[in-house]
This record gives structure tokens, sequence and C-alpha cells, in this order.
């Protein structure tokens, strides 16, 4: 199963996560080979990423139905507990996942260990050092700097110690707080990338950004 569309991001309300500085291009240590394995727990501050897990299940699914949450993403509200188990097992023991599959990391508060959202990371078709990224906090802990705080970090752990040269992201146009996020997370516009689609029974653009370690 895959583990979600190609536009990933989700509707942030407000931007307000601790100054995170990002190295410039060309700052990363560029491993000697292209690591494909990840260490997990990753770690913020107030963060744990990791890849889901069965504990996850019932948060997961509560803010995969949530309407406002669905709207920008590629499965429906209809979404079920069977669907997040058969995920779970598709993506058991990954910790990169392979040309062309998703792998969706949970974001746990370190205090109450609550799931608060979850990363997507979509190994690239042809590209050995490409990755696409993308966030969904759950509506309850939005506002609070969650996604640009996690994606982060996971942006540093893949180019300073997976080797990324380039990481992508693309969200629809009308998701203006994703695209707030990615902007202050240093990603740029490529249009020439940007597509048209029918997505969910609109006439959607499809945005494209990019960013270089």
């Amino acid at each position: 199963m895959r583990a979600a569309r190609t536009a990933l991001t989700s509707p942030i309300k407000s931007l307000n996560a601790p100054a995170i500085r990002h190295p410039l291009a060309g700052e990363w240590p560029a491993p000697a080979t292209y690591n494909q394995t990840m260490s997990y727990p990753l770690f913020t501050e107030r963060l744990s990423m990791g890849p889901l897990s069965s504990t996850d299940v019932d948060s997961f699914v509560h803010y995969r139905r949530d309407p406002v949450i669905a709207r920008f993403q590629g499965w429906e509200t209809t979404f079920s507990d069977g669907d997040a188990r058969e995920l779970l097992e598709s993506q058991a023991g990954v910790s990169i996942p392979e040309k062309g599959q998703w792998l969706q990391l949970a974001i746990h508060d370190r205090v109450t260990g609550e799931l608060v959202g979850d990363l997507a990371l979509h190994s690239v078709v042809g590209e050995d050092t490409i990755f696409e990224i993308g966030f969904t906090i759950a509506k309850e802990h939005q506002g609070q700097g969650f996604a640009t705080e996690a994606a982060s970090r996971l942006m540093n752990h893949l180019f300073a110690e997976v080797g990324a040269t380039k990481l992508v992201a693309k969200t629809d146009s009308r998701n203006t707080a994703s695209i707030a996020v990615l902007v202050a997370l240093g990603f740029v516009g490529n249009p020439s990338q940007s597509r048209t689609e029918n997505f969910k029974n609109e006439d959607i653009t499809m945005d494209h950004y990019e960013t270089r370690g």
C-alpha cells in the first residue's frame, strides 16, 4: 500500500518553532558512500521521530479522518484501522524506503509521548541521493512549530548522514500554510516542475519545491 500521494504537506496554521539554523549549501560533510540505512529515533528538543508502530494506530487514524487534515492529502476521511495496519506491515523493518516507495515516520512529543503527526519520506526513482519529504500534524497540535522542527531534523539527517544531495516537496498551491513551512525550511519553488491535475474532483496546481545540501 502506498503511504500517500505526493502532496504530503499539511495545513499548519502558524509557525512558532524555536529558531533552527539551516547550514548553507556545501556545509554538510558528504559521506564517503550513499548510506542506505537510518537509525531511529531522531530527536529534537521537544520531539522524537521514528517508524510508526501499532501503539500509534488510534491517533494516526483519528487525524487522518479529519476533513481539514485530509483536504490536501491523498487519503480519504474513510481511512480505517485496517488501512493503518496495512501501512505499518508494508514498512516493517524499513529505515529508508526502496526506490519509488514511501516511509511514514511518527512524530512524538518527548514529554507526553503523544503522537502529534508524521513525516513522510519518499525515495525518488532513478536518483540515489534525492528524496521527497512531507509532513502532517494533527489539528490539535498545530500552531506550535512541530512541522518545522521535525522536518528540519529529518532534513539535517538526510543531508549529513545519508548523503542526500537534494530534497523535494510537492503541495497544493492553495495550501499556503504548508508553503510557509517549506520556505522556512529553505525550500525554493521550481515552477518548471509544477503541474495541474484533477484531485478530489477539483482542478488544482501542484507546486514543486526543492533544496540542496
